[in-house]
């Protein structure tokens, strides 16, 4: 018996794999796999697809964005050649019943089960860590009391770059394929690659990469041509090829191109046997024929996937809790650092949005995911980001690597999010020297400056940009970028940008006092102290604050509007950033309680848009209470965790963290409808006929900012440059929980206990026995120390 079971799967004890039971679960349901470079996205029924580096620029198969159908994919169908019958192990394109079905998604890899008349599959599908390839993984086991004579064949269309490819009968006339014997593998490239670079004109450079299939066992045939395979107006679940007894062998330049090969073997009736395909792309085809011959043995793939499974177990567990909520271990401990990681910071792409680039904002603030595990990844990505900054202090909002194009941007928030990360990062490591550390600017590779100063240029350039009334411009949009049309003449303002702002000033005047920058101190202070007096002048409306003013002064999220009265992200981030007075924070959350906090989470604004507003933006034309329109949007509803613990609200932290989780919601499954083990990007709010329902899962920022509020902010351990601070928000009922966690290279074993029935309030820490004043634990030499709280 598995946990938090239903119709549809369940986590298994240690909470390391979610395991489908129920092949038509209500949505596809997709784990993203990846080392870093090399990636694939494969959903319960084995749709998908699998790229190098880019999800979008270099995409090895062809993939079409259908979460009703599912029909696209990497395939593999089975044929028994006595009595030529055909289907498939994961159940799609033939959809023939198989029986006990089971997709079982863990980190670095999926197991997929099933059984069809006495037939046993196991397949393993993973990458390497070190790799650009995926192994496909089949053990075969005949238990239906005959000799069993089997085929195997692939199928899937090569895409080779970029992922637009529906114009096919143009893309298909530049793909060539080709077999070769000697190494028994199918290799494809593609004459043309469109993607913005060379230097004579659109569509004129080549692919510089080679796709592949091959296999362990002997292809004896195969079929390089689509129409070979399907029959025109054929189709996948019943394929012309496989009536026949042997494929074309066809290859070249003018096909339909597919990556079909075959293998046949004999399985005695009790007996076992595997056998295995490699695909994948690689610069050149010597460097395809000598990876492949690291993989050909059970011995090579089995050890290839061992380390896939020890790197993602040392990887997890530098951070680990056990509290009396299990949801919650199972999240923080497994499953949202996997989903950060794999599939935001690494493969960036999911099922419902592939994207590829790294956007300046949101891969910074992911990257924050990585400190409690190895502080070198989070530099890495600061460094990244600095090197995408303009000399002048503005950012991209995206850019693509491999091209290296992006979107400059009138986003108002994108370059704060630099200075932002770097407080983290200093909280975590008290290392100030980093600041010292230098990169050039996106549009001057010859200049290199500090990454203080590329902080100071990103400060300037938004104290350059207020209002009359000393209140920062929107612009093109601030976090919310479907406010995409407030303030594109540069006159209405941000509240919320305000908030930001006022911590960033206020922390970043801290940091030029470290490092002895006294005259920026001094102005940011003064700067900061400004910002907050405009705030509480202009921004209050009553109850709380409103979000915004339209470039003709019109508020947005004011009690004066019919629509759209409050939103969430104004009030959350006044405390947060403490940037106003303690009754105003309280009527502000009181509000948010009351207007926001709703059965999934809090929403990001109420009541939702039933009209499209051309000078708000996109965000109005959503359906009502779906994504930023008045639905749960995830990303911004982790921040009602803090702000209600640091308001000591535990009640309303809590339920703001248990009715988002993925997993409570996902008891619930025909409602829900997303998968259960990662965040999704946003719910439906009450307004939704839909109300309660999960989409956009994987590819949202809400899953490190999920982890870093359950642990800094209901949990309280979080970082501080003189040490860890204990600092609890928990539901009274808790005796006792406990959290181990490395910082500055000691292991912190926790536990903190709760006799007295509190929610916050520590009395008494000991560290090896001996008690510790205050509530911040002092950094500790020794490599493992005991630490007891009591509240």
């Amino acid at each position: 018996m598995g946990k938090f079971q239903t119709k549809y799967g369940y986590f298994t004890d240690d909470g390391s794999e979610y395991v489908i039971t129920n092949i038509k679960t209500p949505k596809p349901w997709v784990n993203v796999i990846s080392n870093g470079t090399y990636g694939l996205v494969i959903s319960q029924t084995g749709g998908g697809f699998s790229f190098n580096e880019h999800s979008e620029f270099n995409r090895l198969n062809r993939w079409h964005q259908d979460l009703i159908r599912d029909d696209w994919g990497k395939y593999f169908y089975f044929k028994n050649n006595k009595t030529n019958e055909v289907w498939n192990p994961t159940w799609m394109p033939t959809k023939i019943l198989i029986e006990n079905f089971e997709a079982r998604f863990g980190f670095g890899y999926a197991i997929f089960k099933s059984e069809y008349k006495g037939i046993f599959v196991e397949l393993k599908i993973f990458i390497p860590m070190n790799d650009n390839l995926e192994i496909w993984n089949f053990k075969v086991t005949n238990n239906s009391g005959k000799e069993l004579d089997l085929s195997i064949y692939s199928y899937f269309e090569w895409c080779l770059g970029s992922s637009a490819d529906h114009h096919r009968e143009f893309h298909k006339t530049f793909i060539e394929t080709e077999f070769n014997a000697e190494n028994n593998v199918m290799l494809a490239t593609k004459r043309l690659w469109e993607i913005p670079l060379g230097d004579r004109g659109h569509w004129n450079i080549e692919y510089p990469y080679y796709g592949f299939i091959s296999a362990n066992r002997a292809i004896i045939d195969y079929e390089g041509d689509k129409e070979n395979f399907i029959g025109q107006y054929g189709s996948l679940d019943k394929p012309d090829a496989l009536t026949n007894q042997s494929l074309s062998n066809k290859t070249g330049k003018w096909n339909d191109s597919i990556g079909t090969v075959r293998v046949r073997f004999s399985i005695p009736a009790g007996s076992s046997k595997s056998s295995s395909f490699y695909l994948g792309i690689k610069p050149s085809k010597k460097e395809v024929y000598e990876t492949l011959k690291k993989y050909r043995s059970d011995d090579q793939i089995e050890k290839a996937f061992d380390e896939v499974k020890n790197f993602w177990q040392n990887f997890l567990s530098t951070l680990e809790i056990n509290t009396p909520d299990e949801a919650m271990n199972i999240m923080v401990n497994k499953w949202i650092r996997y989903q950060a990681t794999a599939g935001r910071l690494w493969a960036r792409t999911a099922y419902y949005q592939q994207s590829g680039a790294f956007g300046f904002r949101d891969q910074l603030q992911d990257s924050l995911v990585y400190l409690p595990v190895d502080k070198s990844l989070t530099e890495k990505q600061i460094r990244l980001h600095a090197r995408h900054q303009f000399e002048e202090g503005t950012v991209l909002h995206w850019w693509h690597p491999i091209s290296e194009t992006g979107l400059p941007t009138k986003m108002t928030d994108d370059l704060l999010w630099l200075p932002y990360v770097l407080f983290h990062y200093l909280d975590e490591t008290a290392n100030y020297k980093f600041l010292d550390e230098t990169e050039p600017y996106y549009d001057n590779k010859q200049k290199d400056d500090s990454l203080f100063d590329h902080c100071a240029a990103a400060i300037e350039v938004v104290l350059k940009r207020y209002s009359e009334r000393g209140l920062p411009l929107i612009g093109a949009g601030d976090w919310n970028d479907g406010l995409s049309a407030v303030g594109l003449e540069f006159k209405g303002e941000s509240i919320w940008l305000a908030h930001f702002f006022y911590l960033i000033l206020k922390r970043f005047a801290g940091v030029c006092e470290k490092v002895e920058q006294k005259e920026f101190q001094n102005r940011y202070e003064l700067k900061a102290e400004e910002l907050k007096e405009a705030i509480n002048k202009y921004a209050w409306d009553g109850e709380w604050f409103w979000r915004a003013t339209k470039d003709n002064g019109e508020k947005i999220g004011s009690i004066e509007n019919e629509e759209g009265k409050i939103f969430l992200n104004a009030q959350t981030w006044s405390v947060i950033a403490d940037s106003t007075d303690d009754h105003r924070k309280a009527d502000a959350m009181d509000s948010v309680e009351k207007y926001l906090l709703k059965n999934n989470g809090a929403l990001l604004l109420w009541p939702a848009y039933t009209k499209p507003d051309k000078y708000i933006g996109y965000l109005s034309r959503y359906a009502p209470a779906r994504r930023e329109n008045g639905g749960v949007y995830t990303h911004a509803a982790t921040w009602a965790i803090q702000a209600f613990a640091m308001m000591k609200d535990a009640e309303n932290a809590f339920e703001s963290y248990k009715r988002l989780s993925p997993i409570n919601s996902g008891m619930h499954p025909d409602k829900y409808v997303a998968e259960p083990f990662v965040t999704p990007g946003n719910i439906d709010g009450p307004d939704s006929p839909n109300y309660g329902m999960g989409g956009w899962t994987w590819y949202t920022g809400s899953a490190q900012w999920f982890q870093k509020e359950i642990l800094e902010w209901i949990l309280g351990v979080r970082p501080t440059e003189k040490g860890l601070l204990i600092d609890p928000c928990i539901p009274k009922t808790w005796n006792e929980y406990k959290v181990k966690r490395t910082f500055r290279g000691t292991i912190y074993n926790i536990i903190v206990k709760n006799q007295n029935g509190v929610s916050f309030g520590v009395k008494e820490i000991f560290v090896n026995g001996v008690p510790v004043r205050g509530n911040v634990i002092p950094v500790q030499s020794n490599k493992i120390v005991d630490v007891e709280v009591i509240l």
